[in-house]
């Protein structure tokens, strides 16, 4: 009878939170604990060859311990394993050595001879390593010879060794029972709990479980519970967690563990059942035995693996019998684990019933490899290799204990992408073999009984995300050709091969990873017949849904489809296709480009694979071409992507593909406005308008008008723009296209914040933002409300802006969209330094500092990190993230980003005296382009600049045109900064009253911009000029408001850190 479990160490792995001192003092207590046994049993039975044999091995291990010299502590667990097999095997040869049965020993005669050898093994294995001269040769071969007699160890039959002795214990009170009415005794003693598996060392997201069970068996009388769940899910650990509780060590005066792995039927379990019992009554009375035995007492049953016999449908009705009569005996509790989802029948289960165990969180897989291995185990490619095998416990166990043993973990990753579950096969026991494990299932009667479960299996198992449960299973049956599909499933989830996931919104059928692999690997001619089938299904979706993302039912049924249809067309792309159905195939991958990008799923692989089997045909080619560039473009990558457009272009007018060609166009145009090739960008979508307007296509027509109109608003005209996004927005009410309207409302809102309109601004902006949730559009309601939130923040409705550009960046980091994420991160990030979060800030900065560069708003990040750390005065580090993000804003040709980091440069510089520097870095401004936020900044530097060369009469110029800037931005904060400004002038020019009336202005701006670390800087010049004019008390005030200010700045950013 087998105990072991491949989630159950019963030592303490490396990195265990137990400290190293409390470990080596239980090492020396359970040493002496052994030895004083081993000596006395020695002595008791030194008439014993085989015994004596034995105690002598295993004094010669204790005394390896103290001549160890390498390997040190590897080799003290495996001693600590040795000694509490040994302390539980010669305690209980101490209770028969006692007794009158000790003659009966030659039963052990075997078994422990089996145990001196491997016990002898290791001894051998241990002495290499007390000496350092072989340290070479054991850094390779050592650890894996230990490693080897720490399996042989795990494998020994010393559960075998303690039934034999208890059988002897209980042979004499068997004997005295008539066989009809057998009887036990009552008396509660530790001879019948020895038979129980030792106790799992830890127990994960199993709480819940084992309260539920513990409530039932403790408080109900009788129980029969089941504990369900797949193969490798912890059943076995959570009965053996819930069989050593002291709960039901008091409830119950005995309990039974029997592992019913290799009893085939009745027969088997029945005579399993009595063998564990120390029952030698004939086959015909063996079950009233039991039944005797059993009624004794208060007991508690545990059949693990109860699957074995019940499963197959021949043996299944006599077992249900069998189960049945042992669970009507009334002192009984009853607990049975059984690998799926189906409870025996004739058995009157407890309630509430147990529910399916199921897989565990990543955070709970990460516990397992700490508890097993230890906290330096986790990085990058464990978490990878975590995530990649779906939470089976079964496979993080074995992940953990590779670990463990010196695997390395980039070693293991590289291993899963090849070899699948061939990592996990570490022994031949369903414990510790992944394969054999799943294959248990794949091979049982139930699926041998419907020639078409391995079909279905295999078409299921070329799909990450599962399918949909309900009526589309219809269409799968008629595609895969099979019949009673709704059956098949009923089977594939009682052998636990499939599981529904969100049962309560939008079930699907799904395989977890490794079953799904190990299918792809052993179901290769059910795969081959299963594929093509599956693909005619996801094409006939995607020609019938086509571009039309914005109708709600095709997007509920292609969006959960997309990862699935990228695998399986990546799968077809990788055999044999014929050219004659690659157009078809082509045309609706283009489409399935389209919904990727529409939910924010960029892999190329598909397109790539696509792009080799197409180069002899121009124009499926072409929209290859095409499709790549569109992910290179969502992606940022905007010179691939540039290149990849151009190609299709060219290739489709080739072709006389007119709408694909301004298409492609289209798509050119754009990606060049947003590399700051204006010129050329405008002249590419007008190509593209007249392409469309021949073809009256008015969908491009709108598109194209959009793009334009984000041209001229690039510009800055306006007007210009204005009026193509208003035609836009017309174009796609008359489509209509709800996405379109809520791009064009998103920009016309920006465009009226440009023109000094907020309200009208904001008016446009929570348009868009109903119309995306009305779209189910996450993206664009995250863009509405980034828009939103720069309405906000222009209108100094600071905790409002704060508010939205937060739900935006939760919305972009639900979806992923680095893109997004990062634009909304540099308007947040400005909010928490205008409120003098400096710290909060940080934080929000911090994930993004370091991170791949290669998109233009990394830029921007670097930028407001810059400015973070200039108003911090951390001026080394902001001329080092702001020199940055001038390189990268250069790289992408952005020329507003290179001209918004100039100004930040030249407020840098000013800040910390380097007044040539900071001259150099506005004057570089003006080359790059007009916006109003940078010309402000140009003049306002400037002006400072001449403040402090005495050139007043060029300082208020400059600091005036600054100002009308700053007016046109409607840049509250900024009109403070300037205003301040011309009071320092006018302090110099003597004008102390004028200079109080311009610090009172600005103090009044950023009340409004609720900048408070600004005011108190304002409330400070304030209180310099009363002084200059002997207004002491007004000046006392000031400065005592000052400080006041400066000291809930402080305070509010310590309780931000």
């Amino acid at each position: 009878m087998s105990s072991t479990n491949a989630l159950i160490r019963p030592i303490n792995p490396p990195g265990a939170t137990q400290s190293s001192t409390s470990a080596v003092d239980t090492s020396i207590q359970l040493t002496n604990t052994v030895l004083a046994v081993v000596k006395e049993v020695g002595d008791m039975l030194n008439g014993v060859p085989y015994v004596k044999s034995l105690s002598g091995v295993i004094l010669q291990i204790i005394k390896v311990r103290d001549e160890l010299k390498v390997n040190k502590k590897r080799c003290g667990e495996i001693i600590d394993k040795v000694m509490r097999m040994a302390k539980k095997i010669f305690e209980k040869l101490a209770e028969v050595a006692k007794s009158d049965q000790r003659d009966k020993l030659a039963k052990l005669e075997e078994q422990l001879k089996e145990h001196e050898r491997t016990l002898t093994d290791v001894h051998s294995a241990l002495q290499k390593h007390q000496s350092r001269s072989k340290f070479d040769r054991l850094i390779n071969r050592g650890l894996d010879e230990l490693n080897e007699h720490d399996r042989r160890l795990d494998e020994l039959k010393t559960d075998l060794i303690l039934d034999i002795i208890f059988h002897i214990t209980m042979e004499q009170a068997s004997t005295t029972i008539p066989p009809a009415q057998p009887q036990a005794t009552t008396d509660r003693t530790d001879t019948i709990d020895h038979l129980l598996p030792p106790k799992p060392h830890f127990l994960v997201e199993r709480e819940s479980q084992l309260e539920q069970a513990l409530k039932i068996l403790v408080h109900q009388e009788p129980t029969r519970i089941a504990i369900l769940g797949g193969g490798g899910f912890g059943k076995t650990t959570l009965a053996r967690t819930i069989l050593h509780d002291p709960k039901i060590n008091e409830r119950y005066q005995a309990r039974y563990f029997l592992s019913c792995e290799g009893m085939s039927d009745a027969d088997a379990l029945l005579l399993g059942l009595g063998t564990m019992l120390g029952i030698k009554a004939v086959p015909s009375a063996r079950l009233a035995s039991i039944r005797g035995i059993l009624q004794t007492s208060t007991t508690l049953l545990c059949l693990d693996n109860f699957e074995t016999p019940w499963e197959p449908f021949e043996t299944r009705t006599k077992v249900e019998e069998l189960l049945e009569s042992i669970s009507d005996i009334p002192e009984l509790s009853l607990m049975i684990t059984i690998r799926g989802e189906q409870r025996p029948l004739k058995v009157a289960w407890s309630k509430p019933l147990l529910l399916p165990l199921s897989t565990l969180s990543p955070k709970g897989a990460q516990k397992i490899v700490v508890e097993i291995a230890s906290e330096d185990a986790i990085n990058r490619f464990t978490i990878q290799l975590l995530e990649a095998i779906d939470g089976i416990p079964l496979a993080i166990t074995i992940v953990a204990t590779l670990l463990r043993d010196g695997e390395d973990s980039k070693s293991l990753w590289t291993h899963w992408t090849t070899d699948s579950t061939q990592i996990f096969n570490v022994g031949n026991d369903r414990q510790s073999n992944l394969d054999r494990s799943i294959s248990l299932s794949v091979n049982s009667s139930r699926m041998t009984q419907n020639p078409d479960a391995c079909l279905l299996l295999a078409a299921l198992s070329l799909l990450p995300d599962g399918f949909p449960k309900g009526n589309a299973l219809k269409t799968l049956q008629d595609c895969l050709g099979i019949s009673s599909i709704h059956i098949i499933i009923r089977t594939l989830r009682t052998v636990a091969l499939v599981q529904v996931i969100n049962p309560d919104t939008s079930p699907r059928i799904q395989m977890l990873s490794p079953i799904r692999l190990f299918c792809q690997h052993f179901l290769a001619q059910e795969i081959a017949d299963a594929l093509p089938k599956t693909v005619d299904h996801y094409m006939d979706l995607l020609l019938a849904a086509g571009n039309n993302c914005e109708n709600s039912i095709n997007y509920h049924k292609i969006t959960p489809e997309v990862k699935n249809m990228h695998t399986i067309f990546q799968k077809l792309f990788l055999s044999e296709i014929q050219k004659d159905g690659l157009a078809e195939l082509v045309k609706a991958l283009g489409y399935l480009t389209n919904w990727s990008t529409y939910i924010g799923y960029y892999s190329k692989d598909t397109i790539q694979l696509a792009l080799t089997k197409t180069q002899h045909i121009p124009v499926c080619h072409a929209q290859c071409l095409f499709s790549i560039a569109q992910l290179y473009y969502y992606e940022d990558d905007f010179t691939h992507a540039l290149e990849h457009f151009q190609e299709a272009a060219n290739l489709f007018q080739q072709t006389r593909e007119v709408i694909l060609q301004a298409k492609a166009l289209e798509y050119l145009g754009d990606t060049l406005r947003i590399m700051s090739e204006l010129d050329k960008a405008e002249d590419a979508l007008k190509t593209s308008l007249e392409l469309y307007i021949a073809e009256n296509y008015i969908h491009g027509q709108a598109n194209v008008h959009y793009y334009l109109g984000l041209v001229y608003l690039d510009r800055n005209q306006l007007q210009e723009a204005e009026i193509y996004l208003t035609k836009a927005l017309e174009a796609y009410k008359q489509i209509p296209s709800l996405l379109g309207q809520a791009n064009a409302a998103n920009d016309l809102a920006q465009i009226h914040m440009s023109h000094g309109n907020p309200i009208k601004a904001e008016e446009f902006a929570n348009q868009a933002l109903e119309i995306t949730k009305k779209a189910n559009y996450a993206t664009g309601e995250g863009i509405a409300l980034h828009v939103l939130g720069q309405i906000y923040l222009y209108m100094d409705r600071i905790t409002d802006a704060c508010q939205a550009l937060e739900k935006a960046l939760s919305i972009f980091k639900h979806l992923k969209d680095l893109t997004n994420q990062l634009a909304v991160v540099y308007d947040l990030g400005r909010v928490y330094i205008q409120l003098d979060q400096l710290s909060a800030a940080e934080t929000l900065l911090e994930p993004y500092r370091s991170m791949d560069s290669n998109t233009i708003h990394s830029g921007y990040v670097l930028t407001i990190l810059g400015w973070l750390y200039t108003c911090g005065d951390r001026l080394d580090k902001a001329e080092h993230y702001l020199n940055a993000a001038l390189q990268l804003h250069q790289k992408f040709k952005n020329r507003l980003g290179q001209a918004n980091v100039f100004a930040h440069l030249g407020i840098m510089y000013l800040k910390s005296g380097h007044i040539d520097e900071a001259l150099e870095a506005v004057k570089s401004i003006l080359s790059l382009g007009r916006w109003w936020r940078v010309e402000m900044c140009h003049f306002w530097v400037l002006g400072d600049i001449c403040i402090i060369e005495e050139r007043f009469d060029t300082a208020q110029s400059l600091l005036n045109f600054a100002m009308y800037y700053a007016r046109k931005a409607l840049c509250t904060y900024q009109q403070g900064n300037i205003v301040r400004s011309l009071g320092t002038l006018h302090i110099k020019r003597g004008h102390v009253d004028r200079a109080i009336r311009a610090f009172k202005r600005a103090l009044t701006f950023h009340r409004a911009a609720q900048w408070v670390s600004e005011q108190a800087t304002d409330l400070k010049r304030l209180g310099e000029a009363y002084e200059m004019l002997g207004r002491t008390e007004e000046a006392g005030a000031a400065f005592k408001e000052a400080e006041e200010l400066m000291e809930s700045v402080r305070k509010g950013r310590q309780l931000s850190e």
